[in-house]
């Protein structure tokens, strides 16, 4: 048999031992009680698969087409206002309001996380989707600013009892919730999974230079949820997308890693860099101008690669939904592609740019609102650090 790169390949040989029969994964899966010393201390025991785990004895159906049909929202209870901004920097309510079509934004506050807003918009899908949380299958995490380093997924899938699922972090700044979604419906068509929880949560307030009006205006923090599911091919909800990325516009937005000063105590092989210094991440640095250029540019024509994908005509889009930075790029934006002011969905002047939340946050403001009715094509494009931006053209439920 010829493998790859076209060179012959001895074959295989397997064998078993007298000791050892290969597995029948065909039979079910017997659960062991498993008792180590710590938790036979606490009184506690584990159970472990012999296996493999509750989800592999689903049965899976690649192939699928995925549908949207449930969202949630959450915001923190703290609302600052551009007038309470005018008290610490330089600016006004109409400096901000003209320039960025922002008037409040969200904060976290007190005992408030990430992963807190994450669960309370997930548990909000799930109740409109009337689906337990036992029967999801996996949770994405869209997140640049988790409670966790390693990401807040596993935290997530916790607190919400999503027992049988598994969860992995996307950090795609504020395209990470269209990667996500995207993301979502693939793992469904390719790998037979049945319901996926995507959320996009951020916090960018804890990364603002609050001396900076050029971005302390601009941030809030939020988090959305979508429940995507699985459905026939004929019922497919994603009906095109557009993904693209470029690193060489990183140095237009970024928050990079920084050294924090410390005494040197020691050093290793005649180099005095041990331990380590301390990193952390810098403040949010943003060249507006350029992003503003580079929104107007690239969004319009991932929607118009989405929408050839989809083989409908930018008249069939009911809604335009876009990731809310700014009021003037989603102007921009519709005006370029032709879409009135009455298809725009935009809440960016209650809580500013939310990052991966700010998609499904809209979303599920015009859903429960009525505005987005059974059917309605939409059009929704996420763009921000990375360079990243992406578009997928959907159809709520």
């Amino acid at each position: 048999m010829a493998n790859a790169l076209g060179l012959a390949s001895p074959p295989v040989h397997f064998f078993r031992s007298k000791k050892m029969a290969l597995w029948d994964l065909s039979r079910p899966v017997k659960w062991t009680p498993l008792r180590c010393r710590a938790a036979a201390e606490a009184g506690v025991e584990a159970r472990v698969p012999e296996s493999s785990s509750p989800r592999s004895m689903r049965p899976r159906v690649v192939g699928m087409g995925s549908k949207l049909v449930g969202c949630g929202s959450a915001v923190p209870k703290l609302i600052v206002s551009n007038d309470d901004l005018a008290q610490i920097v330089d600016t006004s309510d109409e400096w901000i309001s003209v320039r960025t079509g922002i008037r409040n934004r969200r904060i976290l506050s007190g005992n408030e996380t990430l992963g807190s807003l994450a669960v309370e918009a997930a548990n909000g899908a799930l109740e409109m989707a009337q689906v337990d949380s036992g029967e999801v299958d996996l949770i994405i995490m869209c997140s640049s600013t988790p409670d966790d380093l390693f990401g807040s997924g596993g935290q997530v899938q916790r607190d919400l009892g999503c027992k049988n699922a598994w969860t992995f972090d996307i950090t795609a700044a504020c395209s990470g919730f269209v990667v996500g979604l995207i993301t979502a419906t693939r793992f469904i068509k390719g790998g037979g999974y049945k319901n996926v929880l995507v959320i996009g949560a951020d916090a960018l307030s804890r990364y603002v230079d609050w001396t900076d009006r050029g971005t302390c205006i601009i941030f809030g923090d939020a988090a959305g949820a979508l429940l995507v599911q699985a459905c026939s091919s004929d019922e497919d909800g994603l009906l095109g997308f557009d993904v693209h990325s470029d690193g060489h516009g990183q140095r237009q937005l970024n928050a990079l890693v920084r050294e924090e000063r410390m005494e040197i105590t020691s050093c290793m092989n005649g180099v005095p860099l041990f331990p380590p210094k301390k990193k952390s991440f810098s403040c949010i640095e943003m060249n507006g101008k350029e992003v503003f250029r580079f929104a107007v540019r690239c969004v319009p024509q991932s929607i118009e690669a989405a929408l050839d994908e989809a083989g409908i005509p930018t008249s069939s889009i009911d809604w335009l939904l876009l990731h809310q930075a700014n009021q003037r790029i989603i102007d921009a934006v519709s005006t370029r592609l032709d879409i009135p002011s009455d298809k725009i969905i935009s809440n960016l002047a209650n809580y500013g740019n939310t990052s991966a939340a700010s998609i499904p946050l809209a979303l599920d403001e015009a859903v429960r609102s009525g505005k987005v009715q059974a059917g309605n094509t939409i059009a929704t494009a996420g763009f921000g650090a990375g360079l990243t931006w992406g578009s997928a053209i959907v159809r709520w439920k």
